[in-house]
């Protein structure tokens, strides 16, 4: 198994729940629709990103690692490992989200990326070279049952595009997870 990133649309109304109750709001409830990146979160990340200025790079790591987030951040450096409760929980991590209008203006910006853009910038032996995490596994194999390759990406590519054009439509929120 390895690290992905899922992201969650979520409606507006259904967003305050998260705010009243950050520990305990019923993802699997109040989702509207979700996307799951299996490995291939980091190799989108940097494909999409090649080329664009400071700012547009900025957005694009929003999608998969939000700035705003509710709930505590744990700071690792201040916690007592000596002293911690039995049922302390080391996986508690707070919600981190991006509102509907970060959402449409990434949404905006990956429009302005065609497919044709986009398999122009992948290059597996560039993501391999920079140790873009799943490290030295991009490959140039086109098969069907082979994965982060040109046709997988572009595949996780439009799923990405679809999503946000989907959230944006509806003026959702989206929840990421990534681990």
């Amino acid at each position: 198994m390895g690290q992905s990133a899922t992201l969650y649309r979520i409606d507006k109304n259904d967003f305050f729940k998260i705010i009243e109750n950050p520990d305990d709001f019923g993802l699997q409830k109040i989702t509207k629709g979700y996307e799951v990146f299996v490995k291939s979160f980091e190799g989108l990340r940097f494909v999409l990103s090649k080329g664009l200025d400071q700012e547009n790079s900025d957005l694009i790591k929003l999608i998969f690692y939000p700035k705003t987030y509710i709930g505590e951040q744990l700071d690792f450096s201040k916690i007592d490992s000596e002293n911690l409760p039995e049922d302390f929980d080391f996986e508690k991590q707070p919600v981190s989200y991006n509102e509907p209008n970060i959402v449409s203006t990434i949404s905006n910006l990956l429009d302005t990326i065609s497919m044709e853009q986009f398999q122009n910038n992948f290059d597996p032996d560039e993501l391999n070279k920079e140790e873009i995490y799943p490290v030295d596994i991009w490959n140039k194999q086109t098969e069907e049952n082979q994965a982060f390759n040109i046709r997988h990406m572009s595949i996780e590519f439009q799923n990405l595009k679809s999503f946000f054009a989907t959230t944006k439509s509806n003026g959702e929120y989206f929840l990421s997870y990534v681990g």
